[in-house]
């Protein structure tokens, strides 16, 4: 596995939280108590595909923060 290739999750400020190897898993916790595990694919240092959507790392914490859905490796 390529070192460079790890995903920096960080919350929608910016502030790093946690990183995935490319072709990780992150799991999502809904307040229903639902979880979703997504597979999450390294395209650069600050974007991500997650669950086959391209995502700016920020902006994906933005709206995980705005459905009020949390975020961690699984």
């Amino acid at each position: 596995m390529n070192e460079a290739q790890q995903i920096c999750f960080t919350d929608s400020t910016g502030k790093k939280l946690f990183s995935l190897p490319d072709n990780g898993v992150l799991c999502l916790s809904y307040g229903n108590g639902d979880t979703h595990f997504s597979l999450c694919r390294f395209l650069d240092q600050t974007h991500a595909e997650i669950d086959g959507v391209k995502y700016a790392v920020q902006e994906f914490a933005r709206r995980m923060e705005h459905n009020k859905i949390s975020f961690a490796p699984a």
